[in-house]
């Protein structure tokens, strides 16, 4: 069975456009709403409309079992990551909080064994020379 993790900026391009990626919702294998996806979809939503939108969507992620939350080894495996990038792409956490979200998206990803459908090439690019696992970039 395909596992398939959408990341945060494909979902806020459907939210805008839903017919946009209509693909990798249709074609075959199973969608997981990543929690770390629903944080950072949760911490942009300013508007009544929006929040429902969010709402619902983790509403039915729920109903169906498929929200995917990283378990401690993910957590332990996101921060060597974190310190590779650092050590080899000169990444400053500091200035790029978001990289530490990716960076925890990626071990999960591969600890299900699915692959990450994604816009975000240069961040999950550098974290696949310091790090293997499936993403594919639209």
């Amino acid at each position: 069975m395909i596992k398939k993790v959408i990341d945060t900026n494909i979902f806020i391009d459907r939210f805008s456009s839903p017919d946009l990626y209509r693909g990798i919702f249709i074609s075959s294998g199973i969608v997981y709403l990543s929690s770390i996806v629903l944080m950072e979809l949760r911490a942009g939503v300013h508007t009544k409309h929006a929040l429902r939108a969010i709402d619902e969507m983790f509403y039915f992620f729920r109903q169906v079992g498929r929200i995917w939350v990283p378990s401690i080894t993910d957590y332990e495996k996101a921060g060597e990551i974190i310190s590779k990038l650092q050590v080899s792409k000169g990444y400053n956490i500091k200035k790029s909080a978001s990289i530490t979200n990716d960076c925890l998206i990626a071990a999960s990803v591969r600890s299900m064994g699915a692959t990450l459908y994604t816009k975000n090439k240069k961040d999950f690019m550098a974290l696949q020379d310091v790090f293997h696992f499936k993403v594919m970039f639209v």
